[in-house]
């Protein structure tokens, strides 16, 4: 499950220190009474509403290096990622596949071009006539 936003946590605890039950606030926020109940058990023993810090591998880039790669990809469609991966600023050496992985995340993808058949002159001419032979042709018609 995702984590609740700060605004939404913030709401949840003004609405418990203003007397409401948990499954109220639940049901007012969309989630579900355990996770209230989580946080208000959190909010009690530590005094705040912030998650606690997650354990795993630290993050190669920061959040303006994927700005970067992003950006640099916009403006130029055809670039490779072990071109951007070299071209990075920030001295850090990063691999390519986390470049592919950045791009990934913000909704870019790679795609191999579609090659359409080759149309002779007489094919051409072919769907020229046809076109032309159904220029009033209309649904009804069909």
């Amino acid at each position: 499950m995702s984590q609740l936003n700060a605004s939404v946590r913030e709401n949840a605890l003004g609405r418990l220190q203003a007397g409401q039950s948990q499954s109220e606030v639940a049901r007012a926020l969309r989630v579900s009474q355990s996770t209230i109940s989580r946080l208000w058990h959190r909010f009690q023993q530590t005094g705040s509403s912030a998650p606690a810090p997650r354990s795993g591998r630290p993050r190669v880039t920061t959040q303006a290096q994927d700005r970067y790669i992003r950006v640099t990809h916009l403006r130029h469609r055809f670039q490779s990622a072990s071109v951007t991966a070299r071209a990075l600023p920030g001295g850090r050496r990063i691999s390519v596949q986390t470049v592919r992985n950045r791009l990934h995340t913000t909704g870019l993808h790679a795609y191999r071009p579609l090659r359409g058949n080759v149309l002779t002159r007489r094919h051409c001419q072919a769907r020229m006539q046809w076109a032309n032979q159904h220029l009033q042709w209309t649904l009804a018609n069909n």
